[in-house]
């Protein structure tokens, strides 16, 4: 299968886009896998989020002197979203049609993992996006990381999103992509205006696949035992309180946004409520993100505002660094 996708890679451009803040070591881990993946037109592409200490430098001063890695240095760290917006874009100027979206603190397992999302995304006209299987390094070992949960199966029940089928042994349907490793079309991704920039960061993948969907493309998840990508994240960081905020908040601007045109949307947005208040105080946070959804949509507040609302809320809550 490799060589047979290996002569597509002769005409066919790809970049596998990290995003970087801050974490020299990670990066440089990620950067490591990603040079193990065989196939001469890959491009490397460090996007710095405006690191505030000399990681970048010291990235430089690594890779640097490698023909296929490529450095962007935004101006300002612009988040999550925007930042990989900002990669897209460069890609596309670059005249590189697919790209590999990573979070620096993933590792790639395997060698072959972009040449055979590559076939996939060619071999099915109506793909836009291939997700790769993810495991969340714990200290109890690899934990599959599943794309789905109650919400988006009730989106399914009510025919807000497509069902999800079985494509092949390998392939299934999916009704969202994790943000830390998707594979996309780039020219399908800008036309559905990427990852929405006002969340400032967490659920924009969600959002995103959506719009996939609602355009009538197609997510597919791939499952390989040989190739396939290591989330190292910090659990610590992944449940502070600022984060939970921000989760609930982009959950409910994405519902303020697109449920008019989808009235049965409301019952799963409320049951979800519901589901929440059960558990407040676990989920404390994330029901105030959720409230501020709502009053960000009553005061039709712009996205610049939703934006540095998300942005300031780190003082509010307090958070580790990013």
């Amino acid at each position: 299968m490799v060589s047979d996708v290996n002569k597509k890679m002769n005409c066919t451009l790809i970049s596998i886009n990290i995003l970087h803040y801050n974490s020299y070591e990670k990066t440089k881990v990620c950067v490591n896998s990603c040079l193990k993946q065989v196939g001469n037109n890959i491009k490397i592409i460090i996007i710095d989020n405006f690191s505030t200490n000399d990681s970048l430098e010291k990235l430089k001063k690594t890779f640097g002197n490698i023909e296929n890695v490529f450095f962007l240095e935004n101006k300002e760290n612009y988040g999550f979203a925007k930042g990989n917006n900002i990669g897209i874009e460069y890609a596309l100027e670059m005249g590189i049609e697919y790209s590999f979206l990573l979070n620096n603190d993933t590792e790639l397992i395997g060698e072959s993992l972009v040449l055979e999302m590559l076939d996939i995304i060619k071999r099915y006209s109506d793909c836009a996006v291939v997700a790769p299987q993810i495991y969340d390094v714990t200290q109890n070992g690899l934990v599959l990381l599943k794309n789905d949960s109650f919400y988006l199966k009730m989106l399914r029940f009510f025919k807000i999103l497509p069902r999800n089928i079985s494509v092949s042994e390998q392939l299934d349907s999916i009704s969202e992509a994790q943000g830390s490793a998707l594979f996309v079309n780039n020219k399908i991704f800008l036309d559905v205006k990427g990852f929405p920039e006002h969340y400032f960061m967490y659920g924009e993948e969600g959002t995103f696949s959506k719009k996939i969907l609602w355009n009538k493309k197609i997510l597919l998840w791939y499952k390989s035992s040989n190739n396939y990508v290591l989330h190292h994240h910090d659990k610590s960081k992944s449940v502070d309180d600022w984060r939970l905020y921000l989760m609930g908040r982009n959950r409910g601007i994405e519902y303020y946004e697109n449920h008019k045109k989808r009235p049965l949307w409301r019952i799963v947005y409320l049951t979800f409520w519901v589901k929440c208040i059960f558990q407040y105080k676990k989920n404390y946070s994330y029901l105030a993100g959720m409230r501020k959804a709502r009053e960000l949509s009553a005061k039709k507040s712009n996205c610049e505002e939703c934006y540095l609302d998300g942005y300031m809320a780190k003082d509010r809550y307090g958070s580790k660094e990013r």
